[in-house]
């Protein structure tokens, strides 16, 4: 059985079959969190994938794990700068 640890809560989550890195995986017991998995020397491990929320449309969009505050993300034909605060990004125009 393949299974990661949340980094958020600690819950030890089964892998579904076919998952391969870089795959997104929902932590069932953090609302919203997403993980995205990865294999390192035969061990999985997840990280968590920053979201942000279009301000026009309500899409969930999915940050890079490179994302830092300042950076724009584009949706609904629109660029929106990303800003942190309280341990999440969301997205606004300007």
């Amino acid at each position: 059985m393949r299974v990661v640890r949340c980094p958020d809560c600690g819950a030890l989550i089964e892998l579904p079959e076919g998952t391969r890195a870089g795959d997104l995986i929902e932590c069932p017991n953090c609302a919203g969190h997403a993980l995205r998995v990865r294999e390192d020397a035969g061990r999985w491990l997840a990280t968590l994938a920053y979201r942000a929320s279009c301000p026009a449309c309500d899409e969930v969009i999915t940050l890079p794990d490179d994302v830092k505050p300042g950076d724009t993300v584009r949706c609904c034909g629109r660029t929106y700068r990303l800003t942190f605060a309280y341990g999440a990004y969301a997205a606004e125009e300007g």
